[in-house]
């Protein structure tokens, strides 16, 4: 837990340091909605299992400065079906579900370019699908996690942006033998990446 509290804090005042740019009243007093789809690629055994899947986020960014914000993340990262079937020869679905929150920092390049770095952390929910025939059962587990990424607000009008972003997230799935996500992948760590681009809507 102090290894996660300390990986939080680290990121935050990593970016909170960073440089502001000198010119514009950049996201200060706005806020920005916006929609990202993509793709979700998986790491290690559970990219043996699943291989990489779909990616759709929603996102929210509160501006508290003109280079600095707080952005709030809810996203689908779905694997789909397994590569192989359980002992029952029944086929399974993969999902992850996470609600995230981190700083985020924009610099302005130019009139229409805002690169962006962000860290935080988050809930990630795993869900396992086991088709039955007509029915379908579901495991699910919670687990905590960390995220970095990077992006690129490129604007088309005054209040609407293309967003391209990634992001790395770290998940700790721990150890128990029953854990979702360990009992597939038979480690207490899994990374993923997230590839996305959409549009978002700048208020204020």
């Amino acid at each position: 837990m102090m290894l996660r509290i300390f990986t939080c804090t680290l990121l935050t005042v990593a970016l909170a340091s960073a440089p502001s740019p000198s010119h514009g009243q950049g996201i200060k007093g706005r806020e920005i909605l916006g929609l990202r789809v993509g793709a979700v690629l998986s790491s290690g055994a559970l990219n043996d299992k699943f291989g990489d899947g779909s990616e759709i986020e929603i996102h929210f960014i509160e501006g508290l400065r003109s280079w600095l914000g707080i952005s709030v993340a809810l996203s689908s990262h779905n694997f789909g079906e397994s590569r192989e079937r359980d002992s029952f020869n029944r086929p399974y679905d993969f999902q992850i579900f996470s609600v995230t929150a981190a700083v985020i920092a924009f610099k302005q390049v130019g009139k229409r370019l805002s690169p962006t770095i962000e860290g935080g952390c988050g809930l990630y929910t795993t869900n396992v699908i086991v088709q039955a025939g007509l029915y379908e059962g579901t495991i699910t587990d919670n687990q905590f996690g960390v995220y970095g990424g990077t992006g690129l607000f490129y604007r088309i009008t005054k209040s609407l942006f293309i967003n391209a972003n990634a992001k790395y997230h770290y998940i700790f799935t721990g150890d128990d033998l029953e854990g979702t996500e360990y009992s597939f992948t038979s480690g207490n760590r899994t990374a993923i990446y997230q590839i996305a681009v959409g549009i978002s809507l700048y208020t204020g």
